[in-house]
């Protein structure tokens, strides 16, 4: 009876029920391998990562003074998802909303991809919050611009940001959808704000050499040519992340009349992400959560349809009455591998990791190009861990953390697929080989720059150049089990062919000490291009060349 007459206890039955439905899932469900890395960033807090801004780490830390295991990593990604709730229901302002606080639920199990991050830790779990926080704190800017007003919506700004950088793309479709914003000074106030709390992370940007965007704008590879499947799979995805509901949700919205200037900004988000994603997959592999974002202000707009279309509401109750039904047997397979009738990720770690433990008889492991084998490995058994990232993969946040120093001149066990060695473990059909290594001792980080921008090689011709070698350590650091390696790439890092380098006047570097060396090489028979490039690259013990030198751009000498 209190529940029917009593709306506002509706709603904080059907969040509390949310939240313990997540809490449990948190806590039987093993982790997400990028859960376990952003685990690993958490342990080091900071302004930055390699991969995104830092609040997902921060995410992480705080629920870590409340638990331990894999509810101190999710605790608080279900309260922010309890907090997001909130606030979405509170910029809805549809008449007699409070007699459709369970149509509002239904909604939100009807998002599939909203209800994954009520319980994992990702970066889209603060984004997420921060986004509704935004078009929240947006509506209130748009009836009072006040101080306190100016001052949320630059903060949500900010907050968006410091979460992933898809909070620009937010921001940007926002303001075209009210192009007066760039108009009134108070908005700009807003954005003045906002900059000054994110100048914390440009300076981490900046003192650490940009990384993130040096990754995501040059290094990260993309597709060289254009796949038709990409895009088709982007679509695909709008369709993924509602689920059942997809007909009735995408219908709802396309008939909802917009009649305000937020209702406009909410139009342009859910557009303007889709097409914004669909030309990024002429060059890149769409990933569903990028346009995770528009959920949001699908359940905004299409709730208002909802509430005065019975028929169209009818077949919302069917198919979210279905959909919920698929999602709690998926949930209950993700916590329990026993009666999955497929291997998910979340069971996966424990087909290999006790395995790997008792062979390797506890000893510190070096995973070849897998930040997140290292990871996992390091959060479900307590042993360092590092991750040698070479060419053949790619930097992650291990190349700025110290766990490569904490390794230094111990006996560890070095693993990966594509290494010769023995074989130790398979994992996912692939079979991982290890190397075992006495007194290990890597400098991945030194740098090799050649001063040149271009350089003019003509095949089989003997070819010096000079190079800067800079010990970023602050040790001494000698040159056993290295060689120097010469590197040809093509477009997206492919590389092409190595050469071995003949170095002159190799000799112990103190830290932080600065060297010019000479190295000699013959030229390969290749075919250039306008797209090929050389670096010098280090090769410790038989395991792959790293990162260490700077692209220089090869024309062929006639």
């Amino acid at each position: 009876m209190i529940l029917s007459k009593k709306p506002k206890y509706q709603f904080a039955v059907f969040l509390i029920l949310f939240f313990i439905i997540n809490l449990i899932q948190s806590y039987y469900t093993r982790l997400l391998e990028d859960e376990a890395y952003y685990w690993v960033w958490s342990k080091n807090l900071a302004f930055g990562y390699f991969d995104h801004p830092p609040l997902v780490a921060l995410w992480v830390k705080i629920s870590s003074f409340f638990f331990e295991g894999e509810l101190g990593v999710r605790f608080f990604s279900t309260i922010s998802f309890s907090l997001m709730l909130i606030i979405i229901w509170k910029i809805i302002d549809t008449p007699k909303k409070q007699n459709f606080i369970w149509l509002y639920f239904l909604l939100v199990i009807s998002m599939a991809l909203l209800n994954v991050y009520g319980f994992i830790t990702t970066p889209d779990t603060p984004l997420l919050l921060f986004v509704a926080t935004f078009l929240y704190a947006y509506k209130l800017f748009l009836k009072n611009e006040n101080s306190f007003n100016i001052l949320f919506l630059g903060f949500s700004m900010t907050a968006m940001l410091y979460s992933k950088y898809h909070g620009v793309v937010v921001i940007f479709f926002i303001v075209l959808s009210n192009f007066s914003l760039l108009k009134n000074k108070k908005f700009w106030y807003a954005a003045i704000f906002g900059f000054v709390l994110f100048v914390p992370h440009l300076y981490w940007q900046y003192i650490n050499d940009f990384p993130s965007i040096r990754y995501h704008l040059f290094e990260r590879g993309n597709t060289s040519t254009y796949r038709i499947m990409d895009s088709v799979m982007h679509i695909v995805n709008q369709i993924a992340i509602v689920g059942l509901t997809f007909p009735v949700v995408y219908y709802a919205f396309f008939k909802q009349e917009i009649i305000s200037k937020f209702d406009k900004s909410l139009q342009y988000l859910v557009y303007g992400f889709i097409l914004f994603f669909f030309i990024a997959s002429f060059s890149k592999r769409p990933q569903a959560q990028w346009t995770g974002v528009i959920l949001i202000p699908l359940i905004i707009l299409t709730f208002g349809y909802f509430l005065q279309h019975k028929k169209a509401r009818k077949w919302l109750i069917i198919l979210a009455s279905i959909q919920f039904g698929i999602i709690l047997v998926a949930r209950l397979f993700l916590a329990n591998e026993n009666i999955s009738p497929i291997k998910l990720e979340t069971h996966i770690a424990q087909t290999w990791i006790p395995t790997l433990k008792e062979k390797t008889e506890s000893k510190p492991i070096v995973f070849i190009n897998s930040y997140r084998n290292a990871s996992i490995y390091n959060f479900y058994t307590g042993i360092k861990t590092h991750s040698y990232n070479s060419l053949k993969g790619r930097k992650s946040q291990f190349d700025l953390l110290i766990t490569e120093q904490e390794i230094q001149n111990k006996d560890v066990v070095v693993i990966g697929s594509k290494i010769e060695g023995y074989p130790i473990f398979t994992k996912k059909k692939k079979i991982h080989y290890a190397i075992d290594i006495n007194n290990y001792q890597t400098f991945q980080n030194i740098q090799c720059i050649i001063p040149e921008k271009e350089m003019f090689l003509k095949p089989t011709e003997e070819k010096i150049i000079q190079f800067e070698f800079i010990n970023t350590y602050n040790k001494t650091i000698t040159f056993e089990n290295v060689f120097f390696i010469g590197v040809f790439q093509a477009e997206n890092n492919k590389i092409l062919k190595k050469i071995p380098l003949s170095i002159k006047g190799l000799k112990p570097l103190k830290g932080k000490e600065k060297a010019n060396f000479e190295a000699k090489f013959i030229v390969p028979e290749l075919l250039f291009d306008e797209n090929t490039t050389f670096r010098i690259a280090i090769q410790f013990y038989d395991l792959f060349e790293g990162y260490q030198g700077n692209k220089v751009k090869v024309i062929k000498a006639n």
